[in-house]
């Protein structure tokens, strides 16, 4: 076994959750009460909102996702006896499919609001990565298209109504909302002062600015921007799992506006995969979905958003969960560990005290939900290659 020093930062995947493509009609039921307005605390974990849902009797976990639709996993749907109505084929970020039992859940309570025969897709949710946050179910757009919701990070809460003047939208600005087939809000972005297009607003997806290639290749002559790192590989996890190997660039731009809102120095990703805003847009500041009116509402937590890159310095890759092991996603081109032949696809068996080949699944949620190595100043990899060799690295973080 070789052993090489190294410096680089380890971060691990952005997640996202998927699209539903055909099927059913999901956009069916909805709130009892022709009037409501809850308030409903969460836990934010990892950029996840997560919320209390009572069904059956029991307070239940689920995930709160503008970018899908309402699901629930399969020992849910075991336990509450569902009849299926329907399949419904959907794909997730990197257009993986997949086909899966549609329900209708009969009544469900979220905070004070009663909603029934909500339309849900039946998914396996214990599997990595969704089963680190033991969840039972997620809130899709289709089960809140009746209302408008406001998601204040600064005050962990949630607030849906079925009209905007009951919430206190202090000095939020507006800016307009398109929802597509299943309900999911896009939002205009606005590059160098003219050039604008929609945008997936996507909760679920814990990055900041997704741009699509070819959207940026439209606007790449017109921004002032700074290339900070190219590389190869799949730096997201989808609903059903990575995306193949290809190009990732990420840039530094002067600034970008969401609803009269400038962000300034932000740092965008440009991939194949669709143009978005995720759920890193609560850090800055409260959204409001108006979805009955199609308005996004955003108001700044400060006058002046500049964006704050907290992944650290000499970022060398980002390692994914496919096909049930822990391996390398990405690599940043001319990184320490690209120049040591690091490469997609390799296998990682352990980091620091975290055995990924012995126990997966506690390995891998233990280091992403306590986020372990983003201020460890050293760690060692032990990892395979592709001709099955294995190699060990010594990882010292350099600022």
């Amino acid at each position: 076994m070789k052993t090489f020093p190294v410096a680089f930062v380890l971060l691990l995947m952005l997640f996202s959750c998927g699209l539903f493509r055909r099927g059913v009609d999901v956009n069916q039921g909805g709130p009892v009460a022709a009037s409501y307005k809850s308030t409903i605390p969460f836990d934010y974990i990892r950029d996840k909102v997560i919320v209390p849902v009572t069904i059956g009797g029991e307070e239940r976990r689920f995930l709160f996702d503008t970018g899908a639709i309402t699901m629930i996993s399969q020992s849910l749907f075991r336990e509450m006896g569902y009849p299926v109505f329907g399949k419904g084929r959907f794909s997730d970020i990197h257009q993986n499919t997949d086909t899966t039992k549609v329900v209708k859940i009969p009544q469900l309570q979220l905070g004070g609001v009663v909603f029934r025969d909500l339309p849900a897709m039946v998914y396996d949710l214990n599997r990595l990565p969704w089963s680190c946050f033991r969840i039972d179910g997620i809130i899709g757009s289709n089960m809140m298209r009746h209302s408008v919701v406001q998601v204040d990070l600064q005050r962990q809460r949630m607030i849906i109504s079925d009209d905007l003047y009951k919430l206190d939208m202090g000095g939020a600005k507006a800016g307009k909302m398109e929802l597509d087939k299943q309900s999911s809000p896009y939002v205009r972005v606005t590059f160098a002062d003219r050039q604008e297009a929609s945008f997936l607003f996507d909760s679920g997806s814990d990055g900041f600015v997704n741009v699509h290639r070819s959207f940026f290749r439209k606007i790449e002559d017109e921004v002032h921007l700074q290339r900070e790192r190219k590389g190869r590989g799949s730096n997201a996890m989808g609903m059903i799992g990575t995306g193949s190997d290809d190009r990732v660039y990420r840039f530094m731009l002067d600034s970008f506006s969401i609803a009269g809102h400038s962000f300034f120095q932000p740092n965008i990703e440009v991939t194949h995969t669709r143009s978005k805003v995720g759920s890193q847009l609560f850090r800055y500041g409260s959204v409001t979905l108006d979805y009955p009116s199609a308005t996004f509402y955003y108001e700044a937590n400060r006058d002046t958003l500049r964006y704050r890159d907290d992944r650290g310095a000499d970022f060398g890759f980002i390692p994914v969960v496919k096909n049930d092991t822990f391996r390398v996603g990405l690599v940043w081109e001319h990184s320490l560990v690209d120049s040591l032949g690091l490469k997609p696809g390799y296998r990682i068996l352990r980091i620091n005290d975290y055995h990924f080949a012995d126990s997966l699944e506690s390995a891998f949620c233990r280091s992403f939900l306590k986020d372990a190595f983003k201020t460890t100043p050293e760690i060692e990899m032990i990892y395979q290659d592709d001709q099955g060799d294995f190699k060990r690295v010594k990882i010292r973080r350099k600022k």
